[in-house]
């Protein structure tokens, strides 16, 4: 039968902690991801090799510009992407990883402080600590105490996503974001995939069709669901393959990275028109010439740009979002002209 509460993290904990010992077991090409930009490709070659040998995710949800923010890393595993962040985000910013593996937690642990030390800082940057990303409340995350959310590919793996996006929502404070990758589909997949032990491991077997999800994050807070880039998860098992051919028929799955903005009061269930513009300032690196916000929104640097409201507030309106310090705004919501051309994408 498929796993359900705690046998399923035990399903997770055995298959990610015992079963594979590096990210060439799995079957899947969720973990192959598009090429990181320059400035992650120059942080990983300082990664531990224990480490990033134990890297399970996919895609590469790791915003630029973060220096001296407040990371959280769900499902953090040993760690590749906090070690990561804890470069980005400098010596004064913090990365916290939460797994409930302790294989992998323990891997994270023993080489945090050696690789703090490795970054001349004058003390580690980075905790992992053992919890469900479920419950961040029992491991002791408070509320509105980070600035940036961020998973790889684990949230789809968790037996209760609504609560993982409550959870991400009550510890980010007001201008954060759950900026992150995981596995989704292009239908509902039956119930009875879900009795196959090896496709929730590998994640198929939880995939949420794409539209579910949407409608899941809007429920929680996170009004305006963005995705990034996504890309097409082939299976590479041929007998995985024929597998869910037979148990799931024709589906697609996909590895979409998501950008969840927490705004309250600033963000509406459609792209609304106020003549605001915003002007991107070029000012993070590896970025200097342009800023892909989503899939949708690109701002060459210098160049005024018209934008919805709730573009706006996600670029820095009011000086809420993280990413205000990289944009310049202007103009209010004093008057309101109607949709904004982004109406066709339903934002």
């Amino acid at each position: 039968m498929a796993p359900q509460g705690s046998s399923t993290h035990e399903s997770v904990q055995e298959y990610y902690g015992t079963v594979l010992t590096n990210s060439k077991g799995l079957k899947t090409s969720a973990c192959s991801g598009s090429k990181p930009p320059a400035p992650i490709l120059a942080c990983l070659k300082l990664v531990p090799e224990e480490v990033s040998e134990r890297f399970f995710g996919c895609g590469a949800p790791l915003p630029l510009g973060i220096d001296g923010l407040r990371v959280l890393d769900l499902g953090s595993g040993s760690g590749r992407d906090a070690f990561v962040c804890a470069q980005l985000v400098g010596e004064h910013g913090s990365v916290t990883g939460v797994d409930m593996t302790k294989e992998l937690l323990q891997i994270a642990q023993q080489n945090a402080q050696p690789y703090c030390e490795k970054l001349n800082y004058g003390k580690s940057n980075m905790e992992f600590i053992e919890g469900h990303i479920e419950y961040l409340d029992r491991a002791g995350i408070a509320d509105d105490s980070v600035d940036i959310v961020i998973s790889n590919c684990v949230v789809n793996l968790s037996p209760d996503k609504e609560r993982v996006l409550k959870e991400a929502y009550r510890v980010l404070a007001d201008g954060g974001e759950f900026f992150f990758s995981d596995l989704y589909c292009t239908r509902r997949l039956p119930e009875h995939v879900k009795e196959n032990k090896l496709l929730w491991g590998e994640g198929i077997a939880t995939a949420l069709y794409i539209e579910d999800f949407k409608r899941l994050a809007r429920s929680v807070g996170f009004t305006v669901p963005r995705a990034l880039n996504a890309e097409r998860v082939t299976i590479t098992d041929a007998e995985l393959a024929r597998e869910v051919a037979h148990q799931a028929g024709d589906v697609t799955f996909c590895s979409i990275t998501y950008r969840l903005f927490k705004l309250p009061g600033l963000l509406e269930s459609l792209g609304e028109d106020y003549g605001q513009v915003a002007t991107y300032k070029g000012t993070i690196e590896g970025h200097e010439h342009l800023y892909q916000l989503d899939e949708d929104h690109k701002f060459i640097t210098g160049k005024p740009t018209l934008v919805s409201g709730n573009t706006a507030a996600m670029v820095g309106e009011g000086g809420t979002s993280w990413l205000s310090n990289h944009f310049e705004v202007t103009g209010n919501r004093v008057t309101h002209y109607g949709l904004h051309r982004d109406r066709l994408t339903g934002r």
